[in-house]
């Protein structure tokens, strides 16, 4: 589609800018009463309401005779009121009805609460009416259809009503109507002056619409065809915009120094130490890191891997490295229980190849804290891992090289930026064991490098998923005692922390009861979010020590609790949480040297289906593509803790190829800029 709308010739960029930036009240028929309601929209200048995008359209093209209408299908109609009256219902409600002819057939329409319509509704009167249609008798009715009074419409106000009608975000006190209105206002009056904010080569390149035409399609589209186009254009420019910041970050980066990664002594004593193989592509992960590192520039890449994909080798070996370089490393987790676990890993596999480990938390001996900052401070101690302890002032390394951070969407900006205080650019590693699809990776972690492992190690059977309904409880109970006896232990996943009046979903703590009282012999223990850190960390060890074997909670246990002994995993109400979601919980089993067992027990309507696929796949990436699908992408797994601004027209389960584009063009703008 041509570009229809060209800026104003002499308006120099400032002034554009003052135009477009003019506030709301200046639209003829927005008052201050009207400037009030819509701030609750976020409507404050013309700007924000040419943004104001609509949320969906109403296809009222093709007006139908009467005697075509088909009950329950929405239609618009063309008539002549043929009587209408005002009727008194009780609690001083009122009924507005009106007959209506075009020559074809009847029309009933009623409004409730419209005082003096039937004025407006005269007899002869034509009327435009837009409703869905039921069948009573032989008589078509509409209840509270949209309509305008033909006399005296214009062209252009008669095709808006009948053509594709946009439909704005409510808010109460002003009407489709009177937003209509606002945005046709702005469109015809403001959007001459939109400052066009892509480069010209790139619109160019891409056969874009301007900004200006591109909106105007967005409000009041011609076709599906054009509107398309339009959003096309507005997801691309916000695309492009991200892409060149980051890019732009990239930059920056490669003009820094860091220590170099090195394959030395220590990386190779830990390699030949190890009782396995590494997998081929925990091997191709390493390489490009390493490789990517070697020069001396900071790394900053994200290390995604499947649950069970073993992303902590694959970091212990980028330790070793950073120590072979002459450097030491932090490495950060959300937890203290996940801490524990990652020294005792860095115990086991780094100490022996002479790599000097320590753990940092806000709960320890003061004598062991001291030693751990001078340790950090003389260089003596090589890898330290913490919480988020590692950002307290009183901690300095002598030649930090590198921050490994695990669970990355744990943690917002301002923290990794807070770790990197000592100066210099230490190499950044991130870990995250949330799968999603390549390229929305890409996108919301785009000043970063990713490395995938898509690879499970050798033996390592994946869990068996059971869809179940509660009237199996009585066999689930015999089956987890006859686990228990065997040595296995027991994860219990409810949706709430306690019992809510008028709720059916199971609730933590009634369930912890119930199942006490089912299960006597067995030692029961329970964690919520509402536990404070210590009540936690008993429960876990417990459950860890095998002092209990069965552990309820609530998805507190999502992530960082590595128990080999657990086998089975029951999660009540699934249809509550999202595939991926489903299938962290479901790999924290099966984690050593049995299979583990993943029992849903979904709740009355409770997607079966859905569950039933789930339980047919473990592949993390596949589960992520097929929970965009399904839900949508939300805050797509931390896209505002990357410092990101939410999208507003751009959607990463449908822009993946467009994504990639707007990466590409703007690394090619910058390059050339």
């Amino acid at each position: 589609m041509a570009n229809r709308t060209e800026n104003k010739a002499g308006a120099s960029e400032k002034a554009r800018q003052d135009k477009i930036d003019s506030p709301i009240s200046e639209l003829k028929g927005i008052g201050p009463r009207r400037c009030t309601l819509f701030e609750k929209l976020g409507v404050r200048s013309v700007r924000d309401l040419l943004f104001l995008l609509p949320r969906r359209y109403e296809d009222r093209r093709g007006r139908k005779n009467i005697s075509a209408l088909v009950p329950g299908s929405p239609a618009v109609v063309r008539a002549s009121v043929r009587g209408a009256e005002t009727k008194m219902l009780s609690g001083g409600r009122r009924i507005t009805t009106c007959l209506l002819s075009d020559g074809t057939g009847e029309l009933r329409a009623a409004w409730f609460n419209r005082r003096r319509l039937e004025k407006t509704l005269a007899d002869g009167a034509a009327l435009l009416l837009y409703g869905t249609p039921l069948l009573r008798g032989d008589v078509f009715e509409m209840t509270e259809p949209e309509f305008a009074v033909c006399r005296g419409l214009g062209e252009q106000e008669e095709s808006s009503f009948c053509g594709i009608v946009p439909i704005y975000p409510a808010v109460e006190g002003i009407t489709q109507k009177t937003l209509r209105s606002a945005a046709r206002r702005a469109v015809e009056e403001y959007l001459p002056f939109m400052p066009e904010e892509l480069p010209r080569s790139v619109v160019r390149k891409n056969s874009l619409l301007s900004a200006a035409d591109a909106l105007r399609e967005m409000h009041f589209p011609q076709s599906p065809e054009s509107w398309k186009e339009a959003r096309r254009r507005l997801a691309y420019e916000e695309l492009f915009k991200l892409h060149l910041l980051l890019a732009e970050r990239r930059r920056e980066r490669e003009g820094c120094r860091a220590f170099p990664l090195v394959k030395g002594a220590r990386f190779d004593a830990f390699v030949s130490a190890l009782p396995f193989s590494l997998t081929s592509s925990q091997k191709k992960a390493l390489d490009e890191i390493i490789n990517d590192g070697a020069s001396g520039a900071p790394i900053s890449r994200l290390l995604q891997g499947d649950v069970g994909s073993g992303k902590t080798l694959v970091a212990a070996a980028f330790a070793a490295c950073v120590c072979d370089g002459g450097a030491q490393c932090a490495l950060m987790a959300p937890t203290e229980t996940l801490v524990e676990q990652l020294h005792a890993q860095a115990l086991k596999y780094l100490a022996p190849a002479g790599v000097a480990c320590a753990m940092l938390k806000s709960k320890m001996p003061a004598r062991a804290r001291r030693e751990t900052l001078a340790g950090a401070a003389d260089g003596s101690i090589d890898v330290i891992t913490g919480t988020q302890a590692l950002l307290s002032d009183e901690l300095r390394f002598k030649n930090l090289g590198a921050v490994i951070i695990d669970e990355q969407q744990r943690f917002g900006v301002r923290q990794r930026a807070r770790l990197l205080k000592d100066g210099g650019r230490p190499h950044l590693l991130m870990m995250s064991a949330t799968p999603i699809p390549r390229t929305m990776a890409q996108t919301l972690c785009g000043d970063m490098d990713i490395s995938v492992i898509d690879e499970k190690p050798a033996g390592r059977v994946p869990p068996a998923t059971r869809v179940i309904d509660v009237a199996a409880l009585p066999k689930l109970l015999r089956f987890l005692a006859e686990e228990i006896a065997h040595g296995g232990r027991v994860y219990w996943i409810c949706p709430r922390v306690e019992e809510d009046e008028g709720s059916t979903l199971p609730a933590a703590e009634q369930r912890f009861e119930w199942l006490k009282k089912k299960l006597p012999p067995i030692k029961i223990s329970l964690i919520h979010g509402r536990m404070d850190a210590e009540q936690k960390d008993a429960a876990i060890a417990s459950f860890r020590d095998g002092k209990s074997q069965l552990l309820v909670g609530t998805t507190v246990l999502e992530v960082g609790v590595d128990v080999p002994e657990a086998t089975v995993i029951v999660i009540e109400s699934p249809e509550r949480y999202g595939l991926s979601q489903l299938h962290q919980l479901r790999g924290r089993v099966g984690r050593g040297a049995r299979r583990g067992v993943c029992v849903l027990i979904a709740g009355s309507g409770g997607e079966t289906e859905r569950l039933r696929a789930f339980a047919a796949t473990d592949d993390g990436f596949a589960i992520a593509r097929a929970d965009l699908e399904q839900r949508g992408e939300g805050e797509l797994a931390g896209l505002a803790q990357h410092g990101l601004a939410n999208f507003k027209i751009a959607d990463l389960r449908k822009d993946f190829s467009l994504a990639e584009e707007a990466r590409n063009d703007a690394e090619e703008y910058l390059k050339n800029k």
